[in-house]
């Protein structure tokens, strides 16, 4: 031991210390001197030294409100609020669908907090309503799903994605603008989850409509892996549909979906939509087995497709919600960063990941850019390779989902860029249509229409947010006219392929017509051929009441549109009224444009 007074060569070194705490301090929140090998408060008690396991440090670069040895016990409060709003949420069921919810319940694996006497208390004082939970869920999401890791490099129980995603299918899909849980649709849905029966032949015709309707629009969909699995999936023996078939979850998970999406956008959708939903909860159930045992490649795969049924299916769950939880699981896996050159990855496993980051993008700025909401990831945190560079030689199969990924990029760059001249971007807008009208076997005409609606409107309200004049676009008068023009053949066609029973539009095809409608208003005064046919509002409203008959939500813009017109045309003073009383569906960008109609 040092003795007092002892100085020079013959005092010895101080004992070297660790950097923070050792493990056993840190839990007892006690002061720890961190001498090497042990501390003194472990040495006293005759206890070993470990150093800590779990580092405290932001989350982000940036920093974050949630640190890494926060995480578990963040987690286990999330999932004893989940279980609390399920206890209420089964009160408020009618008694036959709570039983049918309880059975599928089971067929999931979740993991259930410890109980103990004070748990009770904090059930009794819960409050909670869903928004405010899937408020809670979304702030983990944005802090915490960077997938921290514990000193055995494990992720602390998958952040309870299933929950997450779980608790997403919950709200409603019938208003996109809304968080909440529609009792009604969840006793419907409860229905619905019931045995059935699907035969191959007759199965076949609704995948072929999903490849052509919806898959022909995403890189990472490749029809003849659709169809093996399709063909496999038939071919197995003593197959029963109504039961998981856990020793491929993930290819069922596909089959059953691609069948129950293709089912509501087919033309006999409304006498099918009770089936579509029972294949959907056999699918669903598959979902906790998946994200246990299959790669982060197979379980955004299958998210995509769960977005999808979102998109035309009323009680697929919140659009918002599973893209936004599918963008976060890509970007803690890295899916928007190719690897470094240090890392071996196979040409084909990294087309692969990159197809289907490029796919969650388009569904983020497709949903963002409809709804005014923010993106998940902006263009400057991607390195990913663009389709542009690695799909140099694009198949025919291929071409739409090329040129769907390009306008995406397209319209990051318009809201990125709103002080940029309209010129600027019409003329980009100008180019991005040549080349997909360019190709041989070019994509569906009216997908094109709609892409170029959407970005139409997009540069009008970006160009409303910056400009002081009265006029809106304020440029040359053809490009007005051709503004115009675009919205307004995108309304007769869609209109022509109902007439036709081609059209089974979603919730996106609604914004888009909706929007496009606002835009004929908007400049209604620049063509006098197309400002006297009425008929483009009652075809326009039309669309939307086909649309509005499967999300009840929708129905606003039907209203919105024809109290517009009343009040445009018509000459109905009300304007400060019919601005006040807009329906919260309503984007704020379309709002703006509203504003400078009135």
């Amino acid at each position: 031991m040092r003795k007092n007074g002892i100085t020079g060569a013959n005092q010895p070194l101080t004992p070297r210390q660790r950097g923070k705490a050792c493990e056993r301090c840190w839990k007892r929140k006690q002061k720890c001197d961190r001498n090497l090998p042990a501390c003194s408060a472990c040495i006293n008690v005759g206890h070993e030294c470990f150093p800590r396991k779990i580092d405290v440090e932001p989350i982000t670069n940036t920093g974050g409100n949630l640190s890494h040895s926060a995480l578990p016990s963040y987690v286990e409060t999330l999932k004893r609020k989940r279980e609390s709003l399920q206890i209420q949420l089964r009160r408020q069921r009618p008694r036959y669908a709570s039983n049918t919810e309880n059975t599928a319940e089971s067929d999931v694996p979740q993991v259930q907090p410890p109980r103990n006497s004070g748990d009770e208390g904090e059930h009794e004082t819960t409050e909670h309503t869903v928004e405010a939970a899937m408020g809670e869920i979304g702030f983990l999401s944005r802090s915490a799903m960077a997938e921290p890791r514990d000193g055995r490099g494990e992720a602390p129980q998958e952040l309870a994605m299933g929950q997450m995603v779980r608790a997403a299918l919950a709200i409603t899909g019938a208003n996109p603008s809304e968080s909440r849980i529609d009792a009604l649709q969840q006793a419907v849905g409860g229905m619905t989850d019931q045995p059935f029966s699907l035969k191959r032949h007759l199965a076949s015709p609704f995948v072929s409509r999903f490849l052509q309707a919806a898959g022909a629009r995403f890189l990472h969909i490749d029809s003849e892996n659709i169809w093996a699995d399709f063909e496999t999936f038939f071919a197995e023996p003593g197959l029963s549909n109504n039961q998981a078939h856990l020793s491929n979850p993930a290819r069922s998970f596909n089959v059953y979906l691609s069948i129950a999406t293709g089912m509501l956008i087919s033309p006999q959708s409304s006498n099918l939509q009770g089936l579509s939903s029972s294949i959907h909860a056999a699918a669903v159930k598959l979902l906790g087995t998946i994200i246990q045992s299959e790669s982060t490649e197979k379980i955004l795969s299958c998210m995509i497709l769960m977005i999808l049924y979102s998109v035309y299916g009323s009680l697929g769950g919140s659009t918002w919600h599973l893209i936004g939880l599918a963008m976060k699981r890509a970007i803690a896996s890295r899916f928007h960063r190719d690897p470094d050159r240090s890392t071996v990855v196979s040409s084909e496993v990294l087309t692969r990941r990159r197809n289907i980051f490029w796919s969650l993008y388009t569904l983020d700025r497709d949903i963002s850019a409809i709804m005014d909401r923010p993106f998940s990831i902006e263009d400057e945190d991607i390195t990913v390779m663009p389709p542009d560079e690695y799909l140099a030689n694009t198949s025919d199969e291929n071409t739409l989902a090329f040129h769907t990924v390009t306008h995406a990029r397209l319209i990051s760059g318009i809201r990125n860029s709103p002080s940029e001249t309209l010129i600027f971007h019409y003329s980009n807008l100008a180019h991005w249509k040549d080349l997909a009208r360019d190709q041989d076997t070019g994509p569906p005409v009216i997908r094109i229409m709609q892409l170029q609606c959407r970005a139409i409107v997009e540069i009008l309200k970006a160009r409303g947010s910056v400009s002081v004049s009265p006029s809106l676009v304020c440029s040359s008068m053809a490009m007005e006219t051709d503004f115009l023009r675009s919205c307004a053949e995108y309304i007769q066609e869609a209109y022509r392929q109902s007439d036709l029973d081609n059209f089974i539009g979603g919730t996106v095809d609604a914004y888009d017509i909706f929007a496009a409608g606002i835009v004929v208003f908007c400049l209604r005064d620049k063509c006098t051929e197309i400002n006297q046919d009425q008929r483009i509002v009652n075809q326009c409203t039309t669309l939307l009441t086909l649309l509005g008959e499967r999300f009840s939500g929708l129905k606003d813009f039907r209203r919105t549109l024809w109290d517009l017109f009343n009040a445009v045309v018509s000459g109905n003073p009300t304007h400060e009224s019919l601005i006040a009383n807009l329906p919260p569906i309503i984007p704020d960008g379309i709002r703006a444009l509203i504003f400078i109609v009135l």
